[in-house]
């Protein structure tokens, strides 16, 4: 069975080809062929002879996906729906970024998973359960799909999926990307987002700890944190506190703590208490409070305080942000993804 080479980073390939009796230049070839030169057969690869082009497709194919649907939102979110080799869909967002002097930019949003296991009562992804782990090569491709529309600077890691669940198919398609033999994106431009998965945090900052990292909290008191994240039972509030001034000190960078306020649930004077005490530990950190994205079937309301919410926290030092996710009207925006087509269903646990 043929093997996607965009499962492969550049050390891998080189030794593809010292198998080959190749010299290892050529895995530098390819890398650029396809990563700057977006080629997608091997018989466009004309720096390698026709029988090497031969053999390469014999063994590998070079993944590509089957675009199913596209939406762009009225704030410049655009919501790309993919078929996998297996039938399966994910959901990747390309999101257009202007400053208040004009400049633009365009950030990635990937998935890591079809589905997600931590069944978080207020995200759409979660009512899927989990179906199965993405490759690398498949979570290389999104970015490229995504470029095929325009240059992209950012990544984030927020779409479909835990992705430090998927840890080292995430830590493998980061080195692919940044690779400078290839697309060459800097680390400092990718964000990872997780609920808070503490083992993998620490190995996390020891292994890439360039990546930035934000903590998808939504709750400060352990009870109410267990009721909307049921899946994170097994990682308490403080022992992701313990991990997270250990990536502090590890890494120099700074933790995004990232709250959806939800109305009478999360949102109270208690809350913002909590979450000024989870927080004052840490030495880099701040808050990006996100309106909730109301979702079809889920009953919970964006909250009505999120001005006195922002406010309260600022007042105490923590530096706040107040965010609206772009990509509601197409429901692009966070915690809005959710493949719903028969596709999908039918592998539904």
């Amino acid at each position: 069975m043929k093997k996607d080479i965009k499962n492969l980073t550049l050390k891998e390939l080189e030794g593809f080809f010292s198998s080959l009796n190749e010299k290892k230049y050529r895995a530098k070839e390819v890398f650029n062929a396809i990563y700057k030169e977006k080629r997608e057969n091997f018989s466009e690869i004309t720096t390698l002879s026709k029988e090497l082009r031969k053999t390469l497709d014999n063994i590998f194919y070079i993944t590509t996906f089957k675009e199913v649907s596209r939406k762009t939102s009225k704030d410049d979110a655009t919501k790309f729906v993919f078929e996998l080799s297996d039938k399966r869909l994910i959901e990747s967002v390309l999101i257009k970024n202007t400053n208040n002097i004009g400049r633009t930019w365009f950030t990635a949003c990937l998935s890591t998973q079809v589905g997600c296991s931590m069944a978080c009562q207020f995200c759409a992804t979660g009512k899927m359960g989990l179906i199965r782990n993405l490759e690398a090569g498949e979570i290389v491709e999104q970015f490229l799909q995504l470029e095929k529309i325009s240059p992209v600077s950012n990544i984030v890691f927020m779409g479909m999926g835990e992705p430090l669940l998927n840890y080292e198919n995430v830590k493998k398609a980061i080195e692919i990307l940044t690779d400078e033999n290839g697309r060459e994106l800097g680390k400092r431009r990718i964000t990872i987002s997780t609920s808070g998965i503490t083992p993998m945090i620490y190995k996390l900052a020891d292994e890439i700890p360039s990546v930035k990292l934000a903590i998808s909290l939504h709750a400060a008191i352990q009870r109410k944190r267990d009721s909307l994240m049921p899946g994170l039972k097994n990682y308490p509030l403080n022992k992701l506190k313990e991990a997270l001034i250990y990536y502090n000190e590890r890494t120099g960078n700074t933790v995004t703590l990232e709250y959806l306020l939800i109305d009478n649930v999360n949102d109270t004077k208690s809350d913002a208490e909590a979450l000024l005490k989870f927080s004052r530990d840490l030495k880099f950190v701040k808050v990006n409070l996100i309106h909730y994205n109301e979702i079809p079937s889920i009953s919970f309301k964006p909250s009505k305080k999120e001005i006195e919410f922002q406010k309260f926290l600022l007042s105490n030092g923590l530096r706040t942000t107040l965010r609206l996710s772009k990509g509601t009207d197409v429901s692009a925006a966070c915690g809005q993804l959710a493949t719903n087509s028969k596709e999908s269903l039918q592998f539904k646990i």
